[in-house]
Parts: C-alpha cells; structure tokens; sequence
C-alpha cells in the first residue's frame, strides 16, 4: 500500500515538471514528501546505512514521475491550451494553500530580520523569472538537437531543471521556456510514444536532470541541516514568488474572468487538505532541528 501511495504521488510530480509555472517542490512540500525526499536524494551517496531505506522511498516515486510524464503530460497540457485561465487559478489556488504546509514543516517560525531578508531573496528571485519570461528578454539558446555543443546545452538546461525539482516555488518547465528548449524538449517526450525516438535530447536532459537533482537536494539537505526556518523563509518565498508567473498574462475583467477565478477555491481546499493529511499521516518531520540565527 505504501509503495502504492508514493507512485501516485510520483505521478503527480512527475505532471507538473512539464507544465510551466507549477512547481514540483510546491507539490512535494504538499504532499508531505518534501524534507523526506531531500534527505534522501541529498544523502544517498553519502549516507550508506540509510542507503536502502532511500531506495525504497525513491523508486517508486521516480517510476510514478516517469509514468506521470508519459501518461498524463499530453492530457495536461492540452486542458490548460483550452482552458488556460481556470487551470491557471486552480494552480494558484494550490500554492495559496501550501503556505500552511510550508509553515508547519519547522517547529520555531516566527519571524525575525534575517527570515524576512531570506524571504524576499526567494520572493525576488521567482518575481524576476517570471517577469523576464513574460518580457522574453531571456537569451535563447539556439543549439541543434544533432551536434555535440548542442547536446552539451540540453545537458545544461537538465541541470538547472534538476536543481528547481526540489526548489519550491520554480518550474523546472519555467527553465525549458527562459532557454527556449521548451519545444523541442517535450517533442524528445512524445517522440517516446511516436518514434524515431530523439535519443540525443532525452538523454542530454536526464543525464543534465539527473546531476542537477543530486547537487541541489544535497546543498538543500545541508541548509536545512544547519538553518531550517531560513531555509523554509527562502523557499515560502520562492512559493509565493510563482503566483506571479501563473497569474492568466492580459486577463481583463469580464464574467468569465470572475468565474475562472472561482477555480481558485478547490485549488485552495486541496491544496489544505493535502496539507493536513500529509501533517497527521506522517509521525515524524525530518526539519525540525534547532538553528542558530
């Protein structure tokens, strides 16, 4: 049953890397997986009598994330071009009431100077992603899908997409649009299940995906180690930052903008939910060490 339950969960992550602006860490942190699943990527190489616990706990998620990837992507993408405005206030919804979650995951959060600081550095940082994707002022990069420089970049652009899997708050989708590898990355996806296959774009991207996931949940790991309230500052910040790049782009209001907006309310109530039964189903959090600030 638990192996089960951490698939599904795996699929639902798996979802969300490929649609820009929703954020796997947002969702993981929702699902109460998010410090678990840090520990466990960040210690794995280091930690050996622990190594098989962390295999058990990651396997099935990463099956559910590939089987999330190549079952649902194509679905999901295709309701949020037809229903782009409603999809996008249901996920909004979702990270309103992930905050909660986010402040339950240390015992100690009261505010204080440095807390406020590291939350406007994660706010800021999402803030300034989302504007220069709507501005399209990012470099592009133009690298063919058939030469070694552009596989090398593909590789590139997976290791930044890694490191934002456990970042909350940002798309590891919002990368593939700044880079403009967005489409050719998610044709590698479909050519999966319509060959030929492009090997060369999907495996630069895992093996880039692959390091960037390891490094960034290893230096996570650590912070939340030895600062955990400033660590959960940054990334609330980061969460609260992405409202931004989810925000409908040129939404005027009308009385179908109002009624989208009424998607806000079950985002709202799952994300609260998810963050409840995550609180009461698991009897331990891994962040709850005491800091120095």
């Amino acid at each position: 049953m638990k192996f089960i339950n951490t698939l599904l969960k795996g699929m639902a992550i798996g979802v969300s890397n490929v649609i820009p602006g929703i954020s796997a860490g947002t969702l993981m942190v929702l699902l109460g997986i998010y410090d678990e699943l840090v520990e466990a990527i960040g210690n794995i190489l280091t930690n050996k009598s622990k190594r098989k616990d962390y295999l058990l706990f990651l396997l099935p998620l990463a099956i559910g994330a590939v089987g999330g990837v190549l079952v649902f992507a194509s679905l999901i993408t295709l309701l949020i071009e037809r229903y782009a405005a409603p999809i996008q206030f249901f996920f909004i919804g979702l990270v309103l009431g992930s905050i909660p979650a986010v402040l339950r995951m240390h015992h100690e959060m009261k505010p204080s100077i440095l807390r406020l600081a590291a939350f406007v550095v994660g706010l800021g940082l999402v803030i300034f992603l989302g504007i220069e994707e709507r501005l399209g002022i990012s470099a592009h990069i133009a690298a063919g899908t058939s030469s070694l420089l552009g596989f090398l970049l593909f590789a590139a652009v997976g290791f930044l997409a890694g490191g934002t899997m456990v970042t909350p708050g940002v798309s590891g989708a919002y990368v593939f649009l700044l880079t403009d590898t967005y489409e050719p990355i998610m044709q590698a996806l479909a050519s999966l299940t319509q060959p030929p296959i492009h090997w060369g774009v999907l495996i630069s991207v895992a093996a880039g995906a692959g390091i960037g996931l390891l490094v960034c949940s290893r230096l996570i790991a650590l912070a939340l180690e030895r600062q955990p309230a400033v660590t959960l500052y940054v990334i609330l910040g980061l969460i609260c930052g992405s409202l931004v790049g989810l925000w409908p782009a040129g939404l005027e209001v009308s009385a179908s903008s109002l009624a989208s907006m009424l998607a806000l309310i079950p985002g709202i109530a799952i994300a609260y939910l998810l963050g409840r039964s995550a609180k009461s189903g698991s009897p331990r959090s891994h962040v709850v060490r005491k800091e120095v600030v």
